[in-house]
């Protein structure tokens, strides 16, 4: 996994990649519950870019040619970050609003647009392996060209139907990311069994000791 040089000499954060749609990945890329201690990841446009190259979306030369732009334009840098923040979390509202079953808010919807609105004139036909493809335009020096394979991958999950209807939140004790449950009974409790799967699984075993002590 390639990873963009940083601004400081402190290593960059791996993000975890469990959602199943690269909307909700980038949903994901807070860490904790939004609704109690959540922590924030994207810090400065420098951690977006990172997040963006692990996500496959900047490959190095670009991604080199962005921090330097960054570096000397911060202003813009910091504006984009801002949009992506925004879209991020317009994005995660509406997708728990409807694991929830719930209606999500027109401002979130409208913010989602905005975005599509803003970057869909990038994206093209081109000839791939299997024939023909769709392919982002790269404009030289953009720092936001991550944010039209986000939006769009929103709106494809939000028009997907049936994949739609398995967006799921995690039931970590502090852990608020979304997935899409793929598993064969629609069971999957945990963004990552690895993870919070396993530490609720610890705990039930503590409980369930505790309570054969007595």
């Amino acid at each position: 996994m390639n990873v963009p040089p940083t601004l400081s000499a402190a290593p960059p954060k791996r993000f975890q990649f469990v959602g199943g749609a690269l909307c909700l990945d980038f949903c994901n890329s807070v860490g904790g519950k939004r609704e109690t201690l959540a922590r924030e990841n994207l810090h400065s446009y420098v951690d977006f870019l990172s997040w963006s190259q692990q996500a496959g979306l900047v490959e190095n030369s670009p991604a080199e040619a962005k921090l330097r732009k960054a570096r000397h334009q911060p202003v813009e840098a910091v504006a984009v970050l801002k949009r992506a923040v925004a879209l991020r979390e317009a994005i995660y509202r509406i997708c728990l609003a409807v694991a929830e079953q719930k209606e999500p808010l027109g401002r979130d919807l409208a913010k989602l647009n905005a975005e599509l609105e803003r970057c869909l004139p990038r994206l093209r036909i081109a000839p791939n392996q299997q024939g023909f493809g769709w392919e982002w335009r790269s404009e030289a020096g953009a720092l936001d060209d991550a944010l039209g394979p986000i939006a769009r991958s929103a709106a494809d999950l939000l028009v997907s139907g049936e994949l739609l209807e398995k967006v799921r939140q995690c039931q970590g004790d502090n852990c608020g990311w979304l997935f899409i449950d793929s598993s064969k009974n629609h069971s999957r409790c945990w963004c990552d069994m690895r993870d919070c799967g396993n530490r609720a699984k610890v705990r039930r075993h503590r409980l369930k000791h505790r309570r054969d002590k007595r």
